[in-house]
């Protein structure tokens, strides 16, 4: 005698299965976030050696750079002065978890700290982070693209290493 699955049998598996899946969605959700994080990593990474090769062929001086809105200004921004130096590679300027659509609008996810300017790369001073390149912001996401971490940014540091967390502070002593 052939024994087969009954209606009830396939349902109770199938709601097995899915149960499964809903517990699993969230898991593959923060991965995927996690994943966003670290390629963003090492966008900042990249960027921060593109900044280095600059300043070697500037003799010391950090770039003259500002924020665009949009591709159709003209300022010299982070894609535009930048792109040389990571061999015309502008996806470097996209932070995977740029869900605005900054890149595509602005030529760049990241955000450039101005105050840096035209400044010696020897005697660095920023309002946020003072005279400390440990603390000193270069680059940073320009909106707070991920969730997984504590501040929702990551942060490029004069110094060249890149954090998921602020460090630097903007009281005055």
């Amino acid at each position: 005698m052939e024994r087969a699955f009954t209606l009830m049998e396939l349902l109770v598996v199938v709601a097995i299965i899915a149960i499964l899946a809903a517990m699993l969605f969230p898991a593959l959700q923060k991965s995927r976030a996690q994943g966003r994080t670290a390629s963003c990593i090492s966008n900042l990474r990249q960027i921060g050696m593109a900044v280095q090769m600059y300043v070697n062929d500037s003799h010391g001086r950090m770039p003259l750079l500002q924020n665009r809105a949009s591709t159709n200004d003209p300022l010299p921004a982070l894609d535009t002065e930048l792109v040389s130096q990571v061999r015309d590679n502008k996806q470097v300027f996209a932070c995977p978890a740029d869900n605005a659509d900054l890149f595509k609008n602005s030529g760049t996810s990241y955000f450039w700290n101005f105050t840096v300017n035209g400044q010696d790369i020897t005697r660095l001073f920023s309002i946020m982070g003072g005279d400390s390149v440990t603390h000193i912001p270069v680059v940073s996401d320009k909106q707070g693209f991920h969730p997984d971490t504590k501040d929702r940014v990551n942060i490029l540091y004069a110094d060249g290493h890149v954090a998921k967390e602020i460090q630097f502070s903007t009281s005055l002593p």
